[in-house]
């Protein structure tokens, strides 16, 4: 048996007789997915026909009809006397074959294949992460690990990380440990919001800011986003005559637009927060992963003593960590400690133990090429837009992990549902928007390898393809 013989079963057909359906159809599917996953690469020459049946212990009429199957699918191609070789990836964003095994392949392995999730805005994976010795960190847990501050050593790693990477020069009695920026949020909410409080946001705005920070049917006062994040003069509308008041900002990064504030609007908004006497929450979960420049903004808190800053690991080095924390004045941070202690008591002590490690571990040439590899795929991800589906239209984002993608639909909750069918999970804009007014978007995280955003692009491309024609059909269908 020769090599590629010998390759072509253990690697391409390995497990093929565990698919579903006939043999001949668990066939082609293997082939479909090495090609789809690239583990066979396009030009690749296919074993004889007789080979393969032999090796694989079936007829050679199966490997036959399989291989016919695939021809007319449009992935491989037969030539007189060269054999059979590979075309490319299956042409999920053309037409499906007219006849119809083929087409019932394709829409079988569309079914199958593993789902791309877009929708959120985290790092995908830990291979980013840098290089921990764990040994050498690692320690015997102390005392009855229970303090609802935070264990001292991650508290001062995050004070170090907000004064030399954030230009927030903060103290560890200013910080307080939570479980990931989404309990900070729901904490501050608690402690800072009550019924008589005017809460104001930008729209569209952090997706899981309602549902953590506003008590049930608390109503919320709407402010523009724009390319240079929340208009300043819009909150200061939205506040006046308004004593009680909580004003919820993403100024380096904003989710789900991208957006980087400049300074004269943090300026300003530093301004109003002082003369009106109203609260701050600055969330500065994304402000490290500024993807143009290398700078990273002065902070609105370093000019306002009313902003509290939140943030987390979650989006800079793993979501699974489920660290964040809170920077405050000392004394809010008692009130908050209150809170939190009848909440959950403390922050899990082993998850705090990884924080300190990942933070300590951050380096300058780390955060530089770990932020250079998401704009490459933020760059790749805005061209394979604009070349395979024209008609959406995406903000380049300046930092963050996502693009906030406007779509020529009334609203995106039906095309997410249809993108999730062809295996591409997104987040429509529904779930980012407060006033209704941002409902034809989705949010699409770049956070993936090239290589998978270039796979869900296709079936996105795909998906928006059979969605166009169902709003194109069904008027029609609907007089009929």
């Amino acid at each position: 048996m020769d090599q590629d013989l010998v390759w072509w079963t253990r690697v391409v057909f390995d497990g093929w007789q565990s698919r579903p359906g006939p043999r001949h159809q668990r066939i082609a599917s293997a082939v479909l997915d090495a090609i789809e996953q690239r583990t066979v690469a396009p030009g690749a020459r296919v074993p004889a026909e007789r080979r393969l049946a032999e090796s694989l212990g079936v007829s050679r009429g199966t490997v036959v009809v399989a291989f016919d199957h695939l021809v007319e699918a449009g992935v491989v191609v037969r030539r007189q006397g060269a054999g059979t070789s590979v075309v490319g990836r299956p042409p999920w964003t053309r037409p499906h074959p007219e006849t119809g095994v083929a087409s019932l392949l394709l829409r079988r392995l569309a079914a199958d294949r593993e789902t791309i999730d877009l929708s959120l805005s985290v790092p995908a994976g830990a291979g980013h992460l840098p290089a921990v010795d764990w040994h050498a960190g690692s320690r015997a847990p102390e005392g009855h690990g229970l303090d609802p501050r935070g264990d001292l050593r991650l508290r001062r790693a995050i004070a170090d990380h907000l004064t030399c990477r954030q230009r927030l020069p903060t103290g560890p009695d200013e910080v307080l440990v939570t479980a990931g920026a989404q309990q900070a949020l729901a904490l501050l909410g608690r402690a800072l919001v009550s019924r008589a409080t005017t809460v104001v946001a930008g729209c569209p705005t952090y997706p899981g800011f309602a549902a953590a920070f506003l008590p049930a049917q608390h109503d919320v006062r709407t402010v523009p986003v724009d390319d240079a994040g929340t208009d300043p003069t819009a909150i200061a509308r939205a506040l006046h005559g308004r004593g009680d008041a909580v004003v919820y900002v993403m100024p380096t990064g904003h989710n789900p637009t991208g957006s980087v504030m400049p300074a004269a609007r943090r300026r300003a908004v530093a301004e109003i927060a002082t003369t009106a006497n109203v609260t701050i929450v600055e969330d500065l979960a994304l402000a490290d992963l500024v993807l143009d420049g290398d700078d990273v903004p002065e902070p609105i808190a370093a000019r306002s003593s009313n902003a509290v800053v939140i943030g987390s690991v979650s989006k800079l080095m793993w979501a699974g960590v489920r660290i964040g924390w809170i920077r405050a004045d000392p004394r809010l941070l008692d009130d908050v400690a209150r809170v939190k202690v009848a909440h959950d008591l403390a922050t899990s002590a082993p998850a705090q133990a990884v924080a300190t490690a990942l933070l300590d571990a951050i380096d300058d040439e780390w955060l530089a090429a770990h932020r250079r590899a998401l704009a490459a795929r933020r760059d790749h991800l805005l061209v394979l837009i604009a070349e395979q589906i024209p008609a959406w239209r995406a903000r380049r984002p300046s930092a963050g992990l996502s693009l906030w993608v406007e779509i020529p639909v009334a609203r995106a909750d039906a095309f997410a549902h249809v993108a999730a069918a062809q295996g591409v999970v997104v987040a429509a804009g529904s779930t980012a928007c407060l006033d209704g007014r941002h409902v034809g978007a989705i949010r699409l995280s770049f956070a993936e390898p090239i290589e998978t955003l270039e796979l869900a692009v296709e079936r996105l491309a795909s998906a928006w393809e059979s969605h166009s024609v169902d709003l194109a059909t069904a008027p029609r269908e609907a007089g009929a």
